[in-house]
């Protein structure tokens, strides 16, 4: 027996799935950690090799060759026993999924008798959710049996692929989305029997027989394809999952003119019905040349991933299908024509990969160049077409969902294929796909605060590692992506674009961080991949950073978009220091930055101050101490007069919950005779020149910072300070009532004390009134840019959070299932108020044009009887859309509304539940009044 060099736990996520319990303390608000006493596992090698026995049957397909061939099988083998990275590394990643006990069983085994599957029906997804847990349990046990030769993973193995074996052919039934959730499962169950198949071992009872292969194929891989998969019509990645299962199956069954078929059904597909949504390589990667709606030529044709018009998920798979699917092709030597693509010997004839022009490597750069926050360029193409190839659905911009997302891109073995095997300089025809090979992330890895494997992803691709070909030994080490920590650190400098040159990474240490040179317009990079945990409730987030001035951080959803959070950074002379901000949706509403997107765009404004950053920890409020203004942490803005005899005298301490830590004050930008008490927060100050005066108070506790933007503006008189006051204050504009009301009092109470005898004191507090109801004004209806009401402030509405998202001019953002399960959404603008309104503008989310259709709008005065408001309703597209209010109902005064899909439309794709309701945009249009309580 060989024992392969123990290695050790250092990540939090290998503690976790371990068992082992792991302790954290804070000390002076650090984060620490006391890693707990670990018995190292050891890698058990037998000593007994199991020997492939290849084949060529006698339909010319090659065996084992699903995929993993014979040679492919042996260099990985070795190179994991022989622990050369990068394999070794993963291997290990490998063995900490639950897949690669040797205590498995299959999940549809019979209770009474385990030899017996408990259910013989494949007609739901509960039956799914067994085969794919299984699937993936075979595979990982087989793999793990090549390379160790230990005989209890092939009898695992062997056991859940013989239940699944007994399946009754006769009971197989089409559910919904059983062609997208069959492919992997089959796809890996199938390669997992390839391998037993044509392995040797010790015990008879254990090797393959002519009985398995029968059986497997008549009760499994056969009714899964001809019921589940066999269709080439399916919406874009949807038609690549069947097809990755399917030609498996097609491989394991010698069944060539099937294989074949699907050659050119991955390829081109040219009897697909709608080549608007066809997943094949041609028409999934397109090269576009003319936009669909204007019909103008493009100067320059480029290859569009048509599927990221839908989301960034779909498009990572969308890329790690093409690599599977490219691995059988591979494996069998299929090469294709260059023009048809269909299987062909001829000497013109080119593989998958190098199909029309490499276009899967076009498309991969494409993909990764939007990914990684680079600005890219789309033109409008037709995701669905009619029968005579007329646009129905059409993708005019890139959707945001998923954006920067790196953790379901698995297809890293096309890139070693490109570079290895084809020999070319991905640095030069493919940047953006080697920048994200030198930024992936490791195969274990944290998103939203959870541990996750590549290894268990239920869409594949976490297994690309077992086909790095022999040549990037060379490599070692050099790429192979570090372990993350924990779940709550996220090393900026792993993983970030810049986007000048006032960036670049450093070391310090052991400390690795971004250093950037802050300017007046504004220094970009953006990290990526980045997730939070639970942003319903407030998520407090620390950010280390350290400073030889000061600056501010933007933080944005697009490079140029309105921040959602700025940070003031104090001068921290060159000290390492935390702050924090919060994502919790009461302070970023989804709207603003949702749940999924995974790019933080930072503009770190200043005049040439030096800001390095460290990391973020996304879990601060469990390792830092915040100190807090007792006056609270908003910005403060004073106004004051020359030649006024009272000093501006103010608060500034702060305290530390839960803490007895000295909080430490400093000023930057300090006005010429002000005064800070660095140890009590005390600031006093008497201006003697007019202007507008800006400054930063900070406190820490030695590893925390908090800022307060100070801004004190200065006039030349009394009656200039008010005027400057409530400059905010338009005559021209309805407020509501009451703010209206108390506005005008404190400006009456307040004018009264500029031209008489009031002291400063008297004069100041009365100012600091009047600035306060300025600030509480609420316009009576206040507005878009758009002319519509801006209402998400002054409603309450069942879309929850989600409202903001029906007025941010994002068709790609919209209250989310199961909100809109009813069919309809409601607005309650409170018992004090009412609208009347003339129109409403109604889109639906981008690509499906009937999550909206067929919807009218009703007023209600109770909540409960309904008026309808429109005649019309809306109709099958993603334009915006009008509905004007009867005219009768133009100048009626309504506290709720109500948009109701009343007469749902025919989906184009027939798996839609038409149990949704996802409208992307509400605008309403008209007037808001007060009515009496």
């Amino acid at each position: 027996m060989i024992i392969i060099n123990k290695f050790n736990f250092r990540s939090e996520f290998k503690r976790i799935l371990a068992g082992v319990i792991c302790f954290s303390i804070v000390v002076m608000g650090v984060p620490m950690e006391i890693k707990a006493s670990i018995k190292e596992p050891t890698l058990l090698i037998t000593d007994y090799k199991p020997i492939i026995s290849e084949s060529v049957d006698a339909s010319g397909f090659k065996h084992p060759g699903i995929g993993l061939t014979k040679d492919i099988l042996e260099n990985m083998r070795t190179e994991v026993l022989t622990q050369k990275e990068p394999w070794y590394s993963y291997y290990k990643e490998m063995i900490l999924s639950p897949a690669a006990s040797k205590e498995i069983k299959s999940n549809n085994e019979n209770s009474k008798d385990p030899t017996k599957p408990e259910i013989t029906t494949f007609d739901s997804k509960q039956v799914q959710s067994k085969f794919i847990t299984d699937a993936l349990n075979s595979y990982t046990q087989a793999i793990l049996y090549y390379i160790t030769g230990d005989e209890v993973y092939r009898k695992n193995a062997l056991h859940i692929i013989r239940i699944w074996s007994q399946m009754d052919p006769t009971k197989y039934k089409y559910y919904t989305d059983a062609c997208i959730h069959s492919g992997i499962p089959l796809n890996r169950m199938v390669t997992a029997a390839e391998i037993l198949r044509y392995t040797s071992c010790k015990t008879e009872s254990l090797k393959w027989t002519d009985k398995d292969t029968t059986d497997f194929t008549n009760n499994l891989i056969n009714p899964v394809i001809d019921t589940l998969q066999h269709d080439n019509n399916h919406f874009m990645n949807q038609h690549l999952y069947p097809l990755l299962g399917a030609m498996a199956g097609y491989i394991f069954t010698d069944n060539r003119e099937r294989y074949n078929e699907g050659v050119e059904w991955f390829t081109i597909n040219k009897t697909a019905k709608d080549q608007g949504q066809n997943g094949s390589i041609k028409q999934l990667f397109r090269l576009v040349d003319t936009d669909i709606v204007t019909g103008e030529k493009l100067e320059e044709p480029r290859v569009q991933h048509a599927e990221m018009g839908r989301d960034q998920a779909h498009g990572s798979g969308d890329l790690t299908n093409t690599a599977i699917i490219s691995r059988l092709l591979l494996a069998q030597g299929t090469k294709v024509d260059p023009v048809d693509g269909t299987a062909s010997t001829k000497a013109d004839a080119v593989t998958s990969y190098e199909l029309l022009d490499n276009r899967i490597l076009k498309a991969a750069n494409y993909f990764w160049q939007y990914m990684l926050g680079y600005d890219t360029l789309w033109t409008p193409l037709a995701a669905h077409t009619d029968i005579n190839g007329n646009p129905t659905v059409i993708y005019r911009i890139f959707s945001d969902s998923y954006r920067g997302r790196m953790n379901t891109a698995n297809f890293w073995d096309t890139y070693y294929y490109y570079k290895y095997t084809l020999g070319i300089d991905m640095e030069k025809e493919a940047p953006y796909f080697a920048e994200a090979f030198s930024k992936r992330l490791p195969t274990n890895y944290y998103y939203q605060g959870k541990a996750i494997s590549a290894w268990d992803n239920v869409d594949g691709g976490g297994d690309f590692w077992l086909y790095i070909p022999k040549a990037a030994e060379a490599e070692g080490t050099k790429y192979l992506p570090k372990e993350q920590p924990n779940s709550a650190l996220i090393q900026i400098d792993e993983r970030y674009a810049a986007f000048d040159n006032n960036s670049t990474t450093k070391k310090e240490g052991d400390i690795s961080y971004v250093e950037v040179k802050a300017t007046e317009k504004g220094s970009k990079i953006v990290p990526l991949s980045l997730s939070y945990p639970d942003r319903t409730k407030p998520c407090i987030v620390g950010l280390k950073f350290r400073t030889n001035g000061t600056a501010k951080l933007e933080m944005s959803k697009e490079i140029n978009s309105t921040p959602y959070t700025t940070l003031t950074l104090p001068d921290t002379n060159d000290e390492w220091k935390y702050i924090t901000y919060d994502m919790g949706t009461d302070k970023v509403s989804f709207s603003q930055l949702d749940k999924d997107y995974s790019l933080l765009y930072f503009n770190i404004v200043g005049a040439g101050t030096t800001v390095d950053i460290d990391c973020l920890d996304v879990q601060a409020s469990k390792h830092l101490t915040v100190p807090t203004f007792k006056a609270g942490n908003s910005d403060l803005n004073l106004f004051t007069y020359v030649g006024s005899a009272a000093s501006i005298t103010l608060d500034f301490s702060a305290s530390v919950s839960s803490t007895n830590a000295a909080v430490t004050y400093q000023i930057d930008n300090k006005p010429k005779f002000a005064n800070l008490n660095k140890n009590t927060g005390e600031f006093s100050w008497i201006p003697t020149e007019a202007g507008t005066y800006s400054f930063i108070v900070s406190a820490s506790d030695g590893t925390t910072v908090t800022t307060k933007n100070v801004k004190v503006e200065v006039s030349n008189d009394r009656k200039s300070a008010v005027d400057l006051v409530i400059e905010p204050y338009n005559r021209n504009e309805s407020y509501e009532s009451s703010t209206l009301y108390e506005y005008k009092k404190v400006y009456e109470e307040t004018i009264k004390l500029v031209d008489n005898n009031s002291t400063d004191d008297e004069f100041y507090s009365s100012l600091s009134k009047l600035k306060n109801a300025v600030d509480k004004l609420k316009l009576l209806t206040p507005l878009l840019k758009d002319g519509s009401i801006n209402y998400p402030e002054i409603v309450t509405s069942s879309t929850g959070s989600y409202l903001p998202t029906l007025v941010d001019d994002n068709p790609n953002s919209y209250p989310v299932v199961p909100i809109g399960s009813d069919l309809y959404y409601t607005f309650d603008f409170g018992a004090n108020f009412r609208v009347s309104a003339t129109a409403f503008d109604i889109q639906s989310r981008m690509g499906f044009g009937e999550f909206s259709a067929g919807t009218a709008i009703f007023g209600s005065n109770d909540g409960t009887t309904w008026i309808r408001l429109t005649d019309g309703t809306t109709k099958y597209s993603e334009e915006k859309q009008r509905l004007n209010v009867k005219e009768e109902y133009k100048n009626t005064q309504f506290r709720y509304f109500k948009m109701e899909m009343v007469d749902p439309q025919r989906s184009i794709d027939p798996n839609i539940n038409f149990n949704l309701y996802e409208p992307s945009e509400f605008k309403i249009f008209g007037e808001r009044y007060e009515v009496a309580e």
